[in-house]
């Protein structure tokens, strides 16, 4: 596929340094919570890096992140949110109706928290941007479907079209789609379809309605609410509606479908736009764990493979991606030791149970998050 395609392009932008509530598992310290707080903010100095180095223009915003809660009961995440912050000493304030209201055009929500650290991106331009600055002895080749790797002194890639290429090592950063390899420990990635839309470009006398907003991000308090921004393009993005994903890909009478609560969640958090209508609808894959933690494992002789556990996509992704290149090339560092160390995905059933039992939680989260949907 080309650079910029699909999930890495095809994702809500946000860079996320503090996670969106503090999730895992029963099991996890608090030190593990520091330890995913310390490896976001290394991938995004990174990347930083990268960028003021090499100068690239590209749709990049240093505006934080809002974390939002309509429903009284999802104030409880803000809370721990909070208290996990003040013991980290790491930066943020509280907004509450008012103040939410004059920074994102919108009523709706009574408490923020925000975080200045999330960077917004427009997620395609930036991985194409990336892309430009890649080291010299790194090639990119486009519109190469693999269909299988084989593991062995001298690793093989097989492509679709019956070439076969030859390695030293090779890492596999494929997403959910690691099963397909059949990568051991990866059955136990499962994923979730969500689904989003951008408005049309909106008129100076619509962003009159919304106080004349400077670009800004939001993820609802509650781990089913929507998430949303305003863009550099002036176009307002939602993002909701949550299934379980049997099957990777989205079948487009779903997709269609899920038009019905974007445009519900849209029209109540901004009645005064109701009448914009949405230029683009789309709907992705989110790589997800039962206990939230990162599939990143030696997979076979010379075969590496990882993929996100969290669902917050780009920082996370990078993060695997980052490491498991040092890993390959010898280079050690606390931070590799740690992401070694960490326990894989946790077990989950076969199907059919698989799907029975995630669609009758996404049922259950859906009736809690009530109107943040």
């Amino acid at each position: 596929m080309p650079v910029g395609y699909f999930s890495s392009g095809r994702n809500a932008g946000f860079i996320i340094d503090v996670p969106h509530s503090i999730v895992g598992d029963p099991n996890f310290t608090l030190d593990d919570q520091k330890w995913r707080f310390r490896l976001n903010r290394y991938v995004i100095d990174r990347m930083v890096k990268i960028k003021e180095e090499n100068n690239l223009q590209i749709d990049w915003q240093q505006a934080g992140m809002h974390q939002t809660a309509r429903e009284k009961g999802s104030l409880k995440y803000l809370n721990m949110l909070a208290e996990f912050l003040d013991v980290m000493g790491a930066e943020y304030q509280w907004f509450d109706k008012d103040e939410v209201a004059k920074r994102l055009g919108t009523d709706f929500y009574f408490k923020a928290l925000y975080t200045p650290g999330t960077i917004l991106i427009n997620p395609s331009e930036t991985v194409r941007g990336l892309a430009t600055v890649l080291p010299k002895n790194v090639h990119v080749f486009e519109n190469c479907p693999v269909l299988e790797v084989l593991e062995g002194e001298v690793p093989q890639v097989k492509l679709t079209n019956g070439k076969i290429i030859s390695c030293k090592q090779v890492i596999m950063t494929v997403n959910a789609f690691i099963k397909n390899f059949g990568a051991k420990g990866s059955e136990n990635l499962i994923g979730i379809h969500s689904f989003g839309a951008h408005t049309r470009e909106l008129t100076d006398e619509e962003i009159a309605t919304l106080n004349g907003a400077k670009p800004w991000g939001l993820c609802s308090a509650h781990p089913a609410g929507a998430t949303l921004r305003y863009t550099t393009t002036k176009r307002l993005y939602v993002r909701t509606d949550i299934t379980f994903a049997t099957h990777i890909n989205i079948a487009p009478e779903r997709l269609y479908k899920s038009i019905y609560k974007l445009r519900r969640a849209f029209n109540n958090r901004f009645p005064q736009l109701s009448h914009v209508n949405f230029e683009y609808v789309y709907g992705g894959f989110i790589p997800l764990s039962r206990n939230t933690l990162p599939f990143f494992a030696n997979v076979g002789k010379n075969v590496y493979a990882g993929a996100a556990g969290d669902g917050t996509g780009v920082t996370r992704a990078s993060m695997c991606g980052t490491f498991l290149a040092d890993w390959v090339c010898g280079r050690d560092s606390e931070e590799l030791r740690y992401m070694q160390q960490c326990d894989a995905p946790s077990y989950c059933p076969p199907e059919p149970f698989r799907t029975v039992g995630a669609t009758a939680r996404l049922v259950w989260e859906d009736m809690h998050a009530r109107s943040e949907i």
